[in-house]
């Protein structure tokens, strides 16, 4: 009976038997395609693997240094186990990718902790926001320290890798949770309260303050490890290579191996996509001409899919986008989508809610997309202003960004407003702000009224905003009910 029913639900197609003694070319032609479908999987999955590798390769060696040179773009070099400390906020020179704030400092640090333990160092911080976010190279969040987790008091922590242990000296606190991986991102952020040069100096001054030490010279911390931090060149840096991406992919996994402790299990996965040579200790040379083929067409349309993935993940409120709410950890939740596409690919990697939450939008109130041609406002009513907790230094802002390329508007000195900054303190008589938001610059401006400026719409037809919300209320990182103000175009 079960084998009369199975002919009848695939009436019309060939017996097994026939397909048993299929030629080469037919099995070929369901393997490319195997391949292909799964292999947009394993991208989606892999994808913070593969370029967090290309990251920390082009931001740690001499090699990388020179290729952003030759390319222009200004990156946050450091050797690994390194700092560095941007000596100004970001601005549209800035093309690091990952919609970059115009807040903060940033201190970027990539660790190995494959070998012992790093030991960070802060300094006392206790007039402006500060932390330092800790991701593993799936780009999921693992750690912080800062004044809303570990306080405002210098201290020394210890940031170990999976499943380490052993003696930490007495003057170092063990009690950040472990790296899943041995590769670690530290994206660190010192608030500026203001745009004026004191404001920077103190900042300056606190950075300088970051501190990364290996426990092996810690003072009583034993010995050097013999292998000094590498990162690997990444195979898609190679044109000639169409399977660059994969092989990058592999290679770190194989470093870093998804779903150690303290991570979630996903051994059944990673089977899955082992059955076309992808994930740790994998190999793409050992697999058919026809799983190769589908590979590489997996790998043309993995990208532009995580592209279009960027977009309306999470609540819609308003026609803005609240991320989902596994944001910082989505990888930790199974919502891979979240990780490969808003984590990785548009942000390298996000606060968890309680730090930060960045509220997107591409549409304005009737839906359409937001067009660098187009003219727009924003009116905060009194009232109406994002919810943050002040005890932290908390704060808000909006920021513009050009869709292409995530980055600031080229060429604009007009891309942000920011909740703290002594310009952005005026208020209309009923206590309202309004933001306008086109290509040109107004003549003039009315009290409590801003402007952000459009991209060229010649070169780039959209754009994007971000209002970031910096410690947030529980309305903002919890219950997402707070409603952000619509995007009204000019009638």
């Amino acid at each position: 009976m079960t084998s009369e029913l199975g002919t009848g639900l695939l009436a019309g197609h060939r017996p097994l038997a026939e397909l048993a003694g299929a030629p080469a070319a037919l099995r070929e032609g369901w393997e490319e395609q195997y391949a292909y479908t799964l292999g947009l999987q394993a991208y989606v999955y892999g994808f913070p693997w593969m370029y967090l590798a290309q990251l920390r390769w082009l931001w740690t060696t001499e090699a990388g240094k020179k290729l952003a040179a030759k390319e222009g773009l200004h990156i946050p070099w450091a050797p690994l186990n390194t700092f560095y400390n941007s000596p100004e906020l970001a601005t549209p020179e800035t093309a690091t990718g990952g919609s970059p704030n115009h807040d903060t400092l940033y201190s970027v640090a990539w660790l190995d902790v494959g070998d012992e333990p790093i030991v960070i160092s802060v300094p006392e911080v206790t007039d402006r926001f500060y932390c330092m976010q800790m991701a593993c190279i799936d780009s999921d969040n693992f750690a912080y320290v800062g004044s809303k987790q570990t306080g405002t008091a210098a201290a020394n922590y210890l940031i170990g890798g999976p499943g380490w242990s052993g003696d930490v000296p007495a003057d170092v606190l063990d009690v950040l949770p472990r790296s899943r991986t041995p590769a670690v991102l530290i994206l660190g952020r010192t608030g500026v309260n203001d745009e004026t040069q004191d404001e920077l100096d103190k900042a300056h001054a606190i950075q300088q303050g970051y501190k990364l030490t290996s426990l092996s010279q810690w003072p009583g911390g034993g010995h050097r490890p013999e292998r000094p931090p590498h990162a690997a060149l990444p195979f898609e840096f190679d044109p000639t290579n169409p399977h660059g991406d994969w092989h990058t992919m592999n290679r770190s996994m194989t470093e870093n191996p998804p779903g150690l402790p303290p991570g979630i299990d996903q051994t059944e996965l990673l089977r899955l996509f082992a059955t076309v040579g992808i994930g740790p200790d994998q190999s793409l040379d050992a697999q058919s001409l026809a799983t190769r083929r589908g590979l590489e067409r997996a790998a043309n349309d993995g990208y532009p899919t995580l592209h279009k993935m960027t977009l309306g993940r999470g609540i819609s409120v308003n026609h803005w986008n609240y991320p989902p709410r596994s944001i910082g950890r989505a990888g930790q939740n199974s919502d891979f989508i979240t990780r490969a596409a808003v984590q990785a690919l548009a942000g390298i990697a996000d606060h968890d809610a309680d730090q930060a939450v960045y509220i997107n939008t591409t549409f304005d109130s009737t839906g359409a997309k937001l067009q660098s041609s187009g003219q727009y406002s924003i009116t905060f009513p009194a009232g109406g202003f994002p919810p943050f907790d002040p005890t932290y230094h908390g704060f808000w802002s909006i920021t513009m960004y050009e869709s292409s390329d995530f980055n600031l508007v080229k060429g604009s000195d007009y891309y942000f407003v920011n909740s703290y900054y002594s310009q952005f303190q005026g208020r209309a008589a009923d206590g309202s702000m309004t933001v306008l938001i086109q290509r040109d610059v107004p003549d003039q401006l009315g009290d409590g009224v801003y402007y952000l400026q459009t991209p060229d719409p010649s070169s780039e037809p959209n754009f994007y905003l971000i209002l970031r919300v910096y410690v947030p209320g529980p309305e903002v990182a919890y219950t997402q009910t707070w409603a952000p103000p619509p995007v009204v175009p000019a009638s």
